[in-house]
């Protein structure tokens, strides 16, 4: 995959997930970043919640705190639902 078209899609992610945050800012705020969080989950293919993941490792600005807080809740969930590393 090119550069442009991995900065294109990683454009499209922040821009869906702010959108994503915004429809649920209106709850106080732990519940509205599991909501975000359990939505990408459920619809966010593999590529794109990596891509996300990414963004806010890079420290984008342009993501909602909302956003980022989601991201890290679905991050501490995969990290507990992986399987334990068998030697």
């Amino acid at each position: 995959m090119s550069d442009a078209s991995r900065n294109a899609l990683s454009k499209a992610e922040a821009r869906m997930g702010n959108d994503i945050a915004r429809q649920f800012a209106h709850l106080p705020a732990g519940v509205a970043a599991q909501a975000v969080a359990r939505h990408i989950e459920t619809f966010w293919d593999p590529r794109m919640r990596r891509g996300l993941e990414a963004l806010v490792a890079a420290g984008d600005e342009t993501l909602d705190p909302l956003l980022v807080d989601a991201a890290g809740r679905l991050a501490t969930h995969a990290s507990r639902s992986e399987p334990d590393a068998q030697p």
